[in-house]
């Protein structure tokens, strides 16, 4: 009783004020920047090669194959990179690459302001977005809702990394639904642009950003004008990126074939070695073997080079259906039961650590439980807010069974999970229960 008292208490207390929510951004700001620090440093000492003496940021050392663009970029090469002795333009989606290469070029050099930087801009638009929900004691949700965002070390780690697309991506997925939940005035301008950036960074949520594309209209169309937005803007995203990539390589890239790096990597899951390796080890140790495949005699094109290794996966799918097929649970192990440290590389002596990652228990807890709620809600309502989430759950993971996924790419999705859990019942069960007597 006297918990529940206490409760209350801090609940009158948390009122709506701006001056209370002023100093719950300052303090959660606070948090975030000791976080950042505390994680850049820990990276720099497992990674020591990422930094000079003086902790700027070495851009060739990032890895994911973004270090050669970076590097490229510095010295106006624009977004190049070489593989098999070819120079590939449009190995990957851009947005990364000239994030980062905007923050070392005009703001700092420096790896820890880079990314306290990156954080505290994409963390604010966040709270700004869960300050517009209409909520009882607004304050209390969005410290519950700022706590489930942070609470995870897996899925925070993940979100404050900048060497691999989930460092934003996670921000974008959040910040995107938020804008989907809200009733903000310029709603589908923001999400329009939301959709853009996320159609930039990486090109498997192209399934993703057309779907909700496609949703907003038939879901709306009678409703608000502007639904037809975000598919404008999503086709004039692709048409300048696809203009890019003609100018620069005689190819358009669209749909699903934005980036001509991605058959290389889809071709370490269509493997006879793939199934026997993952996810406890990463794919990528067969990398070295994948290359070696590449025939002296092709055409030295990336999108040429791009096409022989997706007809060697579409092979080996046809000529090995069952060994693909068990690769499949194992990606839906990896989603829902894998609970140990995944995507590892042997040390020296071939030992991995088979180590239990506690993070991945909730995760995972939350995210069954956001599955069968959805169903269950759209079941007996048939409501289109259910359909939504069901149907954007499937589109952001269908690129990632197609290839592999790692626990990383699933955080953007546990994270909206638990989001989406609370939300639910943030008035009518959690609010009620901590004011009742």
């Amino acid at each position: 009783m006297n918990f529940l008292n206490n409760t209350k208490k801090l609940i009158n207390k948390l009122d709506n004020s701006n001056t209370h929510l002023l100093a719950i951004y300052l303090i959660f700001i606070f948090l975030i920047i000791l976080v950042n620090f505390y994680f850049s440093y820990s990276y720099i000492n497992k990674f020591s090669n990422i930094v000079d003496s003086q902790n700027n940021i070495i851009l060739e050392n990032l890895g994911f194959n973004f270090g050669q663009i970076l590097a490229n970029l510095q010295i106006g090469e624009g977004l190049k990179a070489n593989y098999f002795g070819v120079d590939y333009y449009v190995s990957r989606m851009p947005l990364l690459p000239l994030t980062i290469n905007f923050l070392y070029t005009h703001i700092s050099e420096n790896f820890y302001i880079i990314l306290c930087i990156k954080n505290i801009f994409f963390f604010s638009l966040i709270f700004l977005l869960l300050s517009t929900f209409k909520k009882k004691n607004k304050n209390l949700f969005i410290i519950i809702s700022l706590i489930i965002f942070l609470y995870n070390p897996n899925n925070l780690i993940t979100s404050l990394s900048f060497n691999f697309e989930e460092g934003i991506l996670n921000y974008l997925i959040i910040i995107l639904f938020l804008s989907i939940l809200s009733n903000l005035r310029f709603k589908f301008f923001i999400i329009s642009l939301i959709i853009s950036c996320i159609f930039f960074l990486k090109s498997s949520m192209i399934f993703l950003c057309t779907f909700l594309c496609l949703f907003f209209i038939f879901d709306g169309y009678k409703k608000n004008k502007y639904v037809f937005l975000p598919l404008i803007f999503l086709i004039l995203s692709n048409l300048i990126w696809g203009t890019y990539s003609f100018k620069k390589t005689g190819f358009f890239a669209y749909g699903t074939n934005l980036a001509s790096y991605n058959a290389f990597t889809l071709n370490h899951a269509y493997n006879s070695k793939f199934t026997s390796l993952y996810p406890s080890i990463s794919p990528d140790v067969l990398t070295n073997e994948i290359e070696k495949k590449l025939p002296e005699s092709i055409e030295k094109d990336e999108w040429k080079i791009d096409k022989f290794y997706f007809d060697e996966s579409i092979r080996y799918l046809k000529s090995n259906p069952e060994d693909v097929f068990i690769g499949l649970l194992k990606k839906f192990q990896v989603v829902f039961f894998y609970i140990y440290k995944d995507s590892q590389f042997p040390d020296i002596n071939g030992h991995l650590q088979k180590e239990i990652r506690l993070s991945n228990i909730p995760n995972k807890i939350f995210f069954i439980i956001y599955l069968i709620l959805i169903f269950k809600n759209f079941y007996s309502k048939r409501d289109s807010k259910s359909l939504l989430f069901i149907l954007s759950t499937c589109f952001y993971f269908f690129p990632y069974f197609v290839g592999f996924i790692y626990t990383r790419h699933c955080t953007a999705f546990y994270m909206l999970a638990t989001f989406y859990l609370f939300n639910e019942y943030y008035d009518k069960k959690i609010l009620s229960f901590l004011k009742k007597n």
